[in-house]
Order: structure tokens, then sequence, then C-alpha cells
């Protein structure tokens, strides 16, 4: 297995016409028309990545051989952000990558030839089983959603799903949050700019989340779960011109991935002790940490949810035509 990291903090709109004219000049970053296990072989493929819990299935299908048995050599490699990526897999440097919805939507929106493969996640169940969590220091009197009003919140990318699910929470609570600011900082330092007062709250995510709780931080909001529960909120996703060139082993990946999720679900476990093995995270905190759902079915009503939020709150400037376009098909 090869692991590696890349810090490539990515606004996506900045990189627009370059990724489009990288995926114009590559061939997608494999041999065109592959087929998985073809004379015994496998095909390599990269996929794209955040070290966060909910990308933790990746190792479980590495190591349980799902993805052999599909065929696949998978090489993971992780970046800051969701929206890093994305330019990842239209540059052909990933064949697929994880983003989070609001990030996918906002590439299309951009113009970008992204496509939906398989779903990833999805917050669960209550607002304190949520993977995800607005955090403040127990003594900055902000007590309830109402006292956020006005609040400086740390996001790890601005304009993207953590704005777009907390402002949506805070809809249904029926909560003001015209006043809000947001600073971009990335998870593992988000903490220490608590601390310090640089925001009032954070956002962030597992396993992050629970060493906050861990220091008497007290959560807030139960931001994926209160704002859209139980939807898939995070999809691996490939460039069209990939999906188009090497459809076998799009669906090779597709299977593997909802075969993977499907076990992860049922073994939440061994979700946990390879995540400590595989992401370098200590055994005792992936043993408390909230782990999200591992959805197998596509949610397009679900990213139509997302997507109608996300043009609401002018993070993307219209909605798609057709979602359903925006999936991979094929048998």
């Amino acid at each position: 297995m090869n692991i590696r990291t890349s810090r490539a903090g990515t606004v996506i709109g900045a990189l627009a016409a370059s990724v489009l004219l990288l995926a114009g000049c590559s061939s997608g970053g494999g041999e065109e028309s592959a087929s998985p296990g073809e004379g015994g072989e496998l095909v390599d493929v990269k996929v794209g990545t955040i070290p966060a819990i909910l990308s933790a299935p990746l190792f479980v299908g590495i190591e349980e051989g799902i993805f052999e048995e599909h065929g696949l050599n998978v090489e993971v490699n992780f970046a800051d952000g969701g929206a890093a990526v994305i330019p990842s897999v239209l540059s052909g440097e990933n064949q697929f990558g994880y983003s989070n919805v609001v990030s996918q939507l906002a590439a299309i929106d951009e113009g970008l030839p992204l496509r939906f493969v398989q779903a990833s996640w999805a917050p669960c169940c209550e607002p304190d089983e949520d993977d995800h969590g607005v955090l403040v220091l127990p003594d900055s009197g902000i007590e309830t959603p109402e006292d956020l009003e006005g609040a400086n919140i740390a996001v790890n990318t601005l304009k993207n799903i953590g704005e777009v699910e907390i402002r949506r929470a805070l809809d249904k609570l029926g909560v003001d949050h015209s006043g809000l600011t947001w600073t971009q900082i990335p998870f593992s330092d988000m903490g220490e700019a608590l601390e310090r007062g640089d925001v009032d709250a954070i956002w962030v995510s597992e396993p992050d989340r629970t060493p906050g709780l861990q220091k008497g931080w007290t959560q807030i909001l139960g931001p994926g779960v209160e704002s859209f529960p139980d939807v898939v909120s995070g999809y691996y996703s490939t460039s069209q011109q990939y999906a188009e060139e090497n459809p076998e082993v799009v669906k090779a990946f597709r299977d593997a991935l909802a075969e993977v999720n499907e076990f992860s679900e049922e073994n939440p476990d061994d979700v946990r002790r390879i995540a400590a093995e595989e992401m370098g995270y200590d055994l005792d905190l992936i043993a408390e940490v909230n782990l999200p759902k591992f959805p197998v079915e596509r949610d397009v009503e679900g990213l139509q949810e997302y997507g109608s939020a996300a043009a609401e709150y002018e993070v993307i400037d219209g909605e798609p035509e057709d979602y359903e376009a925006l999936f991979i098909d094929g048998e």
C-alpha cells in the first residue's frame, strides 16, 4: 500500500481554466479501455481523499482484498480538503477522488467535467452522534445556537460545506446567520485558534472533534445531522474523460466501493482499527470518535437539497439543470 500526502490548498474557481486545460491534455492517468483483472493483472488506480475518519473505508477495502477482488490495485493520496482533491482528479493525477458534495457542485458550477461515481458518507444519527461538530470554549458565553449570531467560525475551506450546513441548521432553528463571519483554518490547527481567541467557534470533523470534547469544549451544533440528516454528503468522483475512456475500471471501482461501504457499515470495529493502523490515529481516541454512515446507494434527492442550499447561500451561482446526469451510469 502506498500512501502519500499532498498539501495542495486549492480554490476551485481560480483553477478552473488551468484544470480544464490539463484535463484536455491528459489521458486521465490510466490506460485507455483498461480491463480490471484481465489476465490476472490488476489495474492501478490512485484515489485522492482527506485524512478524516470518513476515509477509513478505503483502507478497509484494501486490507480486506475487496479492491483486488474487483481487479484494482488502489493507492491512496491525501490532501487537506476535498476541494484540493478535485483538480487532481480532473488533471489525471488521481483517477478517483473524494470530495464533499458542495465542493463537487462548486466545480460543476464552474463548468468542470466532474462526475459522481459512488457515495462515501452521510451524517448519523442524532446531533451528539454527528461526525462533525461546531465547538466552543466552555467559558465563551456561547451556550445555545442562538448565541452564535455574529460569531466568527473556523472552517477548513471557505464557501463550502461547513458554511452551507451551519447556515441550513441555523435556518431550521430560526436563528439569524446573516452576521456570521468565516475564517479558513486546517482542522489540525483549529483547536489552537479557538484557545487563542482567534475565532469564536470551530466546525470540526472526526477525529479532531472528540479531543475537543475531551478537553471540556462544548458542542453547540451537530451540523450535518441538524441540516441534512441521513443525506449523502460526499462522493468519490472521476473526470468525464476518464469515465468515457475506462468504463470497466469505473464500474469496478464503483462496485468495489459499494461492497466496501456495506462491509464498513456492518463492521465498525474494523473501521476504527484500520483507521488507527493505516492513518496513524491513536486507537484509544478512535474508539471514542463518532463514525458516519457509509451508504451504498446514491442519493439524487439529497444532492438536490445540497444544491438548492448552496445556491441559496450564494456558494454556487446556480443549480445544475439535471442532477441525474451528474452520475456515472452503466452496468
